[in-house]
C-alpha cells in the first residue's frame, strides 16, 4: 500500500501491475487502485498519482456521496434508474397484492391496506429488486444484441446474477455474468459493461490487445469506465 499527502489529507493507494502500456486510476469500494504497466517504477507511479491528487479526492467524495445515495435509496427517498433519479411514492389501497408502476420520473408503489400497520421495508426491497432485475434484463438483451452485431461474436450464455463488488464477469466457459445493479446506470454505460465482457471472450486479461479492441468499438469508453469506477472491473 502506498500513499500521497495533500495538505492534511493522506491518500493511500494500491498498485496492480498489468501487461499493457496504459496506466489507470480508479476508486473501488472506497479504495484508490492504480493499474499500471509492469515496467513502471514505483517512483513514476507515485509521480502520476500525485499529479492526479485533486481528481482522486473528487472521486473519493463522489464515492462517499454515492454510498449516501444508496442509503437514501434503502430508506426509499429516491431511486436511480438508467442514470436518472426517480421520486418514490407509496400508497395504500384496497388491493390484494403489492404493485409497482413507473411513470414520468416517479416510481409508485401501491400496497394493500393491511401493510399500513406493519413494517413493509422488506416488501419494498423485494419489489425494488424485481424492478431492477426486469430493467436489467431488457437492457442487457438490447446491449448484447447490439454488441453481437458489432463484433460478430457472442458468449455461449449469459446470466443476470448479483456479483459481489462487480457489475460484470466473463467465465472461462464463455458465460457472461451481469449484475442487475447495472439498471441504475445510463444506457451507454451498460453498453460499455457488455462490450467490456465481450472483449474478455477474446482477451482473458486487461492486456494491451484488450484495450485496443475496447477502444476500437467504443473510443470514449473511459468516460463510462469513470461512471462505474466505484465497482471493481
Amino acid at each position: 500500500m502506498n500513499l500521497v499527502k495533500e495538505r492534511n489529507q493522506v491518500i493511500t493507494y494500491k498498485v496492480d501491475k498489468m501487461a499493457n502500456d496504459n496506466m489507470y486510476i480508479s476508486i473501488q469500494n472506497g479504495e484508490v487502485v492504480v493499474k499500471a504497466p509492469w515496467y513502471l517504477t514505483s517512483q513514476r507511479i507515485q509521480e502520476v498519482v500525485e499529479e492526479k491528487t485533486q481528481w482522486i479526492i473528487q472521486k473519493l467524495k463522489e464515492y462517499e456521496q454515492a454510498n449516501k445515495s444508496k442509503k437514501e435509496t434503502l430508506q426509499y427517498n429516491a431511486v436511480k434508474i438508467l442514470g436518472f433519479y426517480y421520486d418514490l411514492k407509496i400508497e395504500y389501497k384496497m388491493i390484494k397484492m403489492p404493485k409497482l408502476e413507473i411513470d414520468n420520473r416517479q416510481i409508485q408503489i401501491i400496497l394493500p391496506n393491511k401493510y399500513k400497520n406493519i413494517d413493509s421495508k422488506e416488501t419494498l426491497k423485494i419489489l425494488m429488486e424485481k424492478m431492477y432485475h426486469k430493467i436489467a434484463s431488457d437492457e442487457i438483451e438490447r446491449a448484447m444484441e447490439k454488441t453481437r452485431l458489432m463484433l460478430g461474436i457472442a458468449p455461449e450464455d449469459f446470466e443476470i446474477v448479483r456479483i459481489k463488488n462487480m457489475l460484470g464477469k466473463c467465465l472461462d466457459n464463455k458465460t457472461i455474468l451481469i449484475n442487475p445493479d447495472i439498471a441504475s446506470y445510463s444506457r451507454r454505460a451498460i453498453d460499455y459493461i457488455v462490450l467490456h465482457e465481450f472483449c474478455h471472450l477474446k482477451y482473458k486479461t486487461h492486456s494491451k490487445g484488450f484495450y485496443k479492441m475496447l477502444e476500437q468499438y467504443m473510443p470514449d469508453y473511459k468516460r463510462y469506465a469513470d461512471e462505474i469506477s466505484n465497482w471493481q472491473y
